[in-house]
């Protein structure tokens, strides 16, 4: 009798791994059994024939023990889940920039912990390659057949449990990668590839209106922000994707190479965003940030060198609403910029 266990997963949100199944020449049934071996709890059971596949139906780290029992209860086989010194791959299942900075520390966290090889595809590899040395990157949707394991970090609008462990619009976006890797969560700055800075003949500040949706952006009055840095001395460079109408600015929008987005910022004093990408690369940047948000909850993102500039009875979970006119000031935001300045 052949037993076979696959910890691979070959698709997102579909529950057709792990498997198992077993080859025999006589019409034997035998119990097939996943266990997450933190819990005990069983899983998945089921009585097949050979050739028969069942199936555990999470796609997110779990412990796995899976045993092939005859039907009196007995084990025959059992299969523990190490992917020690094995290859585990790793897709980031986002390509939204934020997404991908905040969960690539965990990947190398799951890497130490577990001492594997990890194979990795990010939308945004160019940023790290050259700083997770130990980390094998591939392009996105690569074909890779021979891993031990394979797993997806990644957000959906509904809940699929086969997919992550928990709702991930009740925890910060950090707290994702963790849940599906199985590691205990702590905020960790990631690493990217940055050049030196550049010393320039007048202090300037890097600024960001745009989100991926409106919804999360700050309908504030950006200018009184401008017009108050550029009164204390500071040019100010909007580096957003999308245009900008601010006047008195230096304009760096439009559709530019990362890279060249990590440049102005690590020479900048500070960064002001909202709940968007370019936060996530400012403060991967290692500067600080001044996050405008009443629309994620307040732990949603980073916390450490950041302010973060929200209305506590305005916050609302992430939704598709519309975004009411916020509670945020100009003022509110000036403020904490005169804290920051007189530390």
């Amino acid at each position: 009798m052949i037993y076979k266990v696959s910890y691979k997963t070959t698709l997102p949100l579909v529950k057709k791994s792990p498997t198992a199944y077993f080859i025999s020449d006589n019409d034997d049934v035998l119990n097939i059994e996943f266990i997450d071996g933190n819990s005990n709890e069983i899983i998945e059971s089921k009585n097949v024939k050979s050739g028969e596949f069942v199936y555990g139906g999470r796609q997110w780290f779990t412990n796995w023990i899976v045993n092939f029992k005859d039907l009196n209860g007995n084990i025959l086989y059992q299969d523990k889940f190490n992917p020690s010194n094995k290859p585990v791959f790793i897709k980031i299942d986002a390509f939204a920039l934020g997404d991908n900075i905040a969960w690539m520390p965990y990947i190398e966290e799951f890497r130490v912990k577990h001492k594997c090889n990890i194979i990795c595809s990010t939308f945004w590899n160019n940023l790290f390659e050259n700083v997770y040395t130990d980390i094998l990157f591939v392009p996105p949707n690569t074909p890779i057949s021979n891993v031990y394991v394979q797993y997806y970090i990644g957000t959906k609008d509904e809940i699929n449990l086969c997919y992550t462990p928990t709702n991930h619009l009740e925890k910060p976006l950090q707290k994702v990668a963790t849940d599906i890797l199985g590691l205990e969560f702590q905020e960790i700055k990631p690493k990217i590839q940055l050049p030196r800075k550049i010393k320039t003949d007048k202090p300037y500040v890097c600024i960001s209106e745009k989100a991926s949706t409106h919804i999360k952006e700050w309908n504030g009055d950006w200018q009184k922000v401008v017009d108050y840095l550029n009164s204390i001395g500071y040019k100010v460079l909007v580096i957003s994707k999308e245009p900008t109408t601010l006047k008195n600015i230096i304009d760096k929008t439009g559709n530019i190479p990362i890279e060249e987005r990590v440049k102005d910022l690590v020479s900048c004093d500070f960064f002001i965003g909202v709940s968007s990408g370019l936060s996530w690369l400012a403060w991967a940047s290692n500067i600080h940030t001044f996050l405008i948000s009443d629309f994620t909850p307040s732990n949603h993102e980073f916390k450490s060198n950041c302010t973060r500039i929200y209305s506590e009875n305005c916050v609302k979970k992430i939704t598709n609403e519309v975004n009411k006119k916020s509670k945020i000031k100009a003022y509110d935001v000036i403020l904490e910029i005169k804290k920051y300045l007189n530390k």
